[in-house]
């Protein structure tokens, strides 16, 4: 015969269950940021990794910029939204001629990369274009970067020497015989079209590169410790990390990192509900199994 429970012993029973579901659901919530920030670190680890790796594999400089960007403002209702952001950028060549808003490289076959302005398949539109950036002051942590269309310009351009190769008594007799009178000699270059100067200066000899990855780490995951909590000025704790493509590895380290490893911390609602970071953990060493 099957006994009845009393009230009091269904009363433990549920409070049993709902102690369980309690327990249950906290250490779901624990395990899910343990992942979560586990995640954050390993992802930033493998792209800064990667980009030390194509620095070694191409031998060319690779820098990698990080800051932390606000995206949501605080409000009644809500915290503030912070990500840390970085991009890794390749140096792919020289200027060998700015005349804004051209910039030439005489030495690279842009034409065989990016379609030609004028002919088929170059795009009109000058507002998708793609960035080119200013590589020559590895010592500055901000990016110096310009706008430009995504096909390349194509001009004759005059080359300059100290003496004239031709001279003038070669042209006077070359006149005085009827025969064509000689030119200065014109080497035909590829260009990049400046839509946004971005404030760069451009030089004759500046290196340029190219973004080649980009990293978004999740909501309130950030690099460092420096954040913004306002959008009239999201960007905060701009940094750098440059790879110089030869032995060693290193051409200059960031300012806030330690051979290559970035802090990464975490915005958490502090006992008067303000965000405050809280370490999550480093990157790993981008040399790792190098050796």
């Amino acid at each position: 015969m099957k006994r009845a429970f009393t009230l009091l012993e269904l009363l433990v029973v549920i409070g049993i269950m709902g102690l369980l579901g309690t327990v249950s659901i906290g250490g779901y919530r624990a395990v899910t940021r343990g992942m979560e920030e586990r995640g954050a670190v390993d992802n930033a680890s493998r792209f800064i990794h990667a980009a030390f790796q194509r620095a070694m594999i191409d031998r060319a400089p690779v820098i990698v910029f990080y800051w932390n960007e606000t995206i949501k403002e605080e409000d009644d209702e809500n915290p503030a939204v912070v990500v840390g952001k970085a991009i890794a950028v390749r140096r792919a060549g020289r200027i060998s001629l700015a005349r804004p808003p051209y910039l030439y490289d005489e030495f690279a076959d842009l034409n065989l990369t990016y379609a030609v302005q004028g002919e088929e398949g170059a795009s009109a539109n000058a507002s998708t274009g793609m960035y080119l950036y200013q590589m020559s002051d590895i010592s500055d942590t901000a990016k110096k970067r310009s706008r430009v269309k995504d096909s390349v310009y194509a001009q004759e351009v005059d080359e300059v020497y100290l003496q004239d190769p031709y001279g003038n008594q070669e042209a006077e007799t070359a006149q005085a015989n009827g025969l064509p009178v000689p030119t200065d000699p014109a080497i035909h270059m590829y260009g990049f079209e400046i839509v946004d100067r971005g404030g760069v200066d451009w030089r004759n000899g500046d290196a340029y590169g190219f973004e080649f990855q980009t990293l978004t780490l999740p909501h309130n995951y950030i690099f460092g410790s420096e954040f913004s909590r306002t959008m009239s000025n999201p960007v905060t704790g701009e940094n750098k990390i440059v790879f110089g493509g030869g032995a060693g590895g290193y051409a200059n380290r960031g300012a806030n990192s330690s051979s290559g490893r970035v802090q990464i911390n975490v915005l958490r609602p502090n006992a008067t509900g303000a965000l405050t970071p809280k370490a999550v953990g480093q990157t790993e060493d981008p040399t790792r199994g190098e050796n």
